[in-house]
């Protein structure tokens, strides 16, 4: 589990201090204050140094014209102001592993290429230049990798340790009924399928069981709810889609980190209580360490309702030109704050 986090120069982070973390933070702040950043920081971090996380479609933030990413005018926004001549820092103490950093930075590297007669020149043939990770782990191991983009291409030294800590991110732009589907098979194989009914019960009562099914010509989740056929889980509704989200992929990252953007979205305040409940359950479950960021009041207050003052954290992001604060909400704050109404979205 993380314990505290460090990021420096990373998009809107100047310099950022999280110094208590735990198993489930809700991360909350206004617009642009860096909540999804805080997500993708710790997603590049998981990577162990693995530097084709920086077209990792998770991370580029739909910069890529016509599906084909970019190299620097992507790679520019990775960095606080644009400044490609400072590196990106991020710095976690895990319980497990201890302290463990990655350093992004760009380099300037030469391209061997033939001339029109055939001779063989050094070069800089292309304007990109590398990005390079630079990664440190347990017992003061050294990883480095590096990704360039060579034409329509991208040339990437591949990684042959595995990644410190197993990571997932869910974004709110991004679904995949498909992987749902592969989730469920893996929770079944746990044998803990019962954790996704119940918590989808809670938006549909009549539902009796769950179904992985190709027969639509994919796979997908079907669901039982006493009719004369299984009716496809997203025509349920966007909060059995999502609730079955949330679910599915704690199971895939056991001793990992679950990263989750806009946590309540297509979920009725009145069910989150609930929801809240299923996702502590699961998480407990499998040890799966929570980050999740909300712009809901009502969010935050059903967390509180379900899990009580002691099963969370709240975070808030502040920022204000070139610094960077956040709030931490220990539990009696949160109580504090939620019964005087406080703003602490």
């Amino acid at each position: 589990m993380l314990k505290r986090l460090q990021i420096r120069n990373f998009r809107g982070f100047n310099a950022l201090e999280i110094n208590q973390l735990s198993g489930l933070n809700l991360i909350a702040g206004k617009n642009n204050s860096g909540k999804t950043s805080l997500l993708e920081a710790i997603f590049l971090l998981a990577g162990g140094g693995n530097a084709q996380m920086a077209v990792n479609t998770n991370v580029t933030r739909g910069t890529e014209p016509d599906g084909v990413p970019v190299s620097d005018p992507f790679w520019k926004q990775l960095f606080f102001n644009l400044d490609m001549g400072r590196p990106i820092e991020i710095e976690v103490e895990h319980t497990s592993h201890g302290q463990l950093a990655l350093e992004i930075s760009l380099e300037q590297q030469p391209a061997t290429s033939l001339d029109s007669v055939g001779e063989i020149s050094a070069t800089n043939l292309f304007d990109e230049r590398a990005l390079i990770f630079q990664y440190s782990g347990p017992s003061g191991e050294r990883i480095k990798s590096h990704i360039q983009k060579k034409r329509e291409q991208f040339e990437f030294s591949p990684l042959t340790k595995n990644p410190p800590f197993p990571a997932v991110i869910l974004l709110s732009r991004t679904k995949n009924i498909h992987e749902d589907s592969i989730r469920l098979g893996i929770l079944r194989r746990y044998k803990q399928g019962h954790l996704l009914l119940k918590a989808l019960q809670v938006v549909e009562p009549r539902l009796q069981s769950i179904e992985d099914n190709s027969s639509s010509g994919t796979p997908m989740i079907w669901g039982d709810i006493g009719l004369s056929e299984l009716v496809p889980l997203p025509a349920m509704g966007e909060g059995m889609t999502q609730i079955a989200r949330l679910v599915l992929a704690i199971v895939t990252v056991p001793n990992g980190v679950m990263l989750i953007d806009e946590v309540e979205n297509g979920i009725h305040h009145s069910v989150l209580p609930d929801v809240w409940r299923a996702i502590d359950e699961a998480a407990k479950q499998f040890r799966t360490q929570i980050f999740a960021t909300t712009h809901s009041f009502e969010c935050i207050e059903a967390a509180h309702q379900a899990l009580g003052p002691d099963g969370f954290l709240l975070h808030r992001l502040e920022a204000s030109d070139a610094e960077n604060r956040c709030v931490t909400f220990k539990p009696n704050g949160i109580s504090a704050a939620l019964r005087h109404g406080l703003e602490v979205r």
